[in-house]
């Protein structure tokens, strides 16, 4: 029993640390691929579907659409591009009159490490989210009719009442707003309001549409087509867990890419909340006063520096054709789960939170303990690295009780193993008599058979919980610890290989060395009454969790040396108590 025990629990350990990626991944739904291009993307159209219309279900119609090309309509002759900055506490953005205020650079002030404009990864330049190529649709107002055909006239100049290159500044509380008009020649009308926020990363885009209420084949759609620019340096990581998601009803539902086929436009009809477009850390999301008529995901690859897969994703919110005025913000920053409650419209399920059942273990009890053990009082914050050690003391603290009813029912099951095989022995001849002798033997002295697997069963959330904060958080990016661990969300490399060792991967880190011992150390104490025979497939599970923590985030490998530490230390004081009162 002790040794199915131990496999049980390493072998469920490995399954969730080996199938979380695969559960990231299962959660989107699966996509059939198309020839779409960058281009087409932007104007596209589909077929053999019928026309979005508003439903009450709470859970989204999928349905799958056809594309074919759909030229842009021919541009007014208008004035020329104006581009203004607008500079802010959180972030320097500059924004094109074309489309009514599309943002042609966005550049986060308070996080570093991201690409330049060659595909190149600079660790200390800001981090910058727009991706440049010439569709400028960052946000666009686009048209929808009901024959499925999908087409951007919008995309002229507007006029703007700042001049070009004119810089508008503001902090804290302060509140500037920008003005855009078209005049179409049929004497529809669009005026489009953004209201800026010195202290916010959202800005509001409100709409007011004035001679189109004649036209009935159609629906407006606020579109952000221009996916987000990749931020981390392991395109993996970016491949991962960046994709389009959109919001109804309290459910959410998305697109990811996963190879260089694009994603052929879906529509989700029902009451659209918002839609995001997302990598890694940052996300770029609309949102909406009232709810839409329908939302849209669609996605292409396209080449960006030596990346084999950069996604460029597409969402956008339908709206009635009739509407006089469409009122969207437009948030665009941190997957930071604080930052995000504040915006409203439950904005926060965008962020990978894990399993239904372990959504509030991730979100309230691992990530607002960290967060408060970060910053307890005011101004006061603790560097993250020590928040890992006093966070895996917390837990082992918390955890204690379950590991030492564990080790005790092992105790047991392993002092009466010579009563058990001389039952056994006696009635092998009748089950019957043998399982009733069995169960009366187990009474008798105490003895839980699956006492000592349950408590490991119980912490299994937690271990998900664990597993998901800690690859998803942004707190850990960029976060120092000590030496040359300078950043938690990624491995603490010292030098790379001059090839790849699979699962290992090519670069040599430290902390994952430090918890294979830790682990190995652990399971060394738990094998000193196992058979023999059974010993190497331990230490061979051991040096797999070793590589495969070798490119694992830093914090993780922190967190777990020091837990296994603290275990290690735990269970060697619990044998050492159980061997002085030995079982009767």
């Amino acid at each position: 029993m002790d040794i199915k025990r131990n496999l049980t629990a390493i072998i469920l350990i490995g399954l969730v640390i080996v199938l979380t990626p695969t559960y990231l991944r299962w959660v989107s739904p699966a996509t059939e691929p198309s020839a779409d291009t960058v281009e087409q993307q932007v104007s596209r159209s589909s077929l053999d579907s019928a026309p979005a219309t508003v439903t009450e279900t709470p859970v989204a119609e999928v349905r799958e659409e056809k594309k074919t090309s759909l030229p842009i309509p021919d541009r007014l002759e208008m004035e020329k591009e104006i581009v203004i900055t607008v500079d802010t506490d959180l972030y320097i953005a500059k924004i094109s009159n074309r489309a009514g205020g599309s943002l042609v650079e966005y550049t986060l002030k308070n996080y570093t490490g991201g690409y330049n404009e060659y595909g190149e990864y600079d660790p200390i330049s800001l981090v910058s989210l727009v991706q440049n190529n010439d569709n400028n649709c960052t946000p666009c107002l686009s048209l929808y009719d009901q024959d499925e055909k999908l087409s951007l006239p919008f995309l002229q100049y507007f006029t703007s009442d700042y001049r070009d290159e004119e810089t508008l500044y503001l902090s804290g509380e302060d509140e500037k707003q920008v003005h855009y008009s078209l005049m179409l020649e049929d004497g529809r009308s669009i005026d489009k309001t953004i209201t800026f926020k010195g202290n916010s990363y959202s800005a509001r885009h409100d709409y007011d549409l004035s001679g189109f209420d004649q036209t009935y084949r159609q629906d407006f759609e606020v579109m952000w087509g221009n996916g987000i620019k990749p931020a981390e340096k392991n395109e993996k990581d970016d491949l991962q867990y960046s994709g389009a998601l959109m919001y109804q009803a309290g459910e959410k539902d998305d697109i990811m890419l996963k190879d260089v086929d694009p994603i052929s436009r879906k529509n989700f009809d029902g009451n659209t909340d918002w839609v995001a477009v997302k990598n890694k850390y940052f996300m770029v999301s609309l949102m909406t006063d009232l709810p839409g008529k329908y939302a849209s995901l669609s996605a292409v690859n396209t080449q960006f520096g030596i990346r084999e897969i950069t996604p460029v994703y597409s969402a956008s919110i339908g709206f009635d054709i009739h509407s006089q005025r469409i009122s969207t913000s437009l948030f665009f920053g941190p997957q930071d789960y604080k930052v995000l409650k504040q915006q409203g419209h439950a904005l926060d399920d965008a962020m990978n939170w894990g399993f239904v059942v372990i959504k509030p273990i991730s979100k309230y009890v691992i990530l607002g303990l960290l967060t408060f053990l970060h910053n307890p009082f005011g101004d006061f914050y603790i560097n993250y690295g020590l928040v890992l050690i006093i966070f895996a003391l917390i837990i082992r603290v918390v955890t204690g009780p379950l590991t030492k009813k564990s080790a005790e029912s092992t105790q047991k099951m392993q002092a009466i193993q010579p009563k058990m095989k001389a039952m056994q022995e006696k009635y092998k001849n009748d089950p019957q008599k043998k399982n009733s002798e069995t169960m009366a033997l187990y009474r008798k002295h105490g003895v839980n058979p699956v006492g000592g697997c349950l408590p490991m069963l119980i912490q299994m959330p937690l271990l998900f919980a664990l597993f998901t904060v800690f690859r998803n958080t942004i707190e850990f990016r960029g976060a120092e610890f000590i030496f040359w661990i300078s950043d938690l969300s990624q491995p603490d490399v010292i030098f790379n290989l001059p090839f790849s060792i699979p699962v290992y991967g090519d670069g040599v880190a430290v902390l994952p060395i430090v918890m294979g011992v830790t682990m190995f150390l652990q399971q060394r104490q738990s094998m000193a009454t196992m058979d023999k025979s059974q010993r190497p497939m331990m230490y061979m599970m051991s040096a797999f969790f070793f590589l495969l923590f070798n490119t694992f985030p830093s914090g993780l490998n922190l967190y777990y040396a020091i837990y296994n530490f603290l275990s290690f230390l735990q269970q060697r004081s619990i044998k050492a108590k159980l061997a002085k009162t030995p079982l009767k």
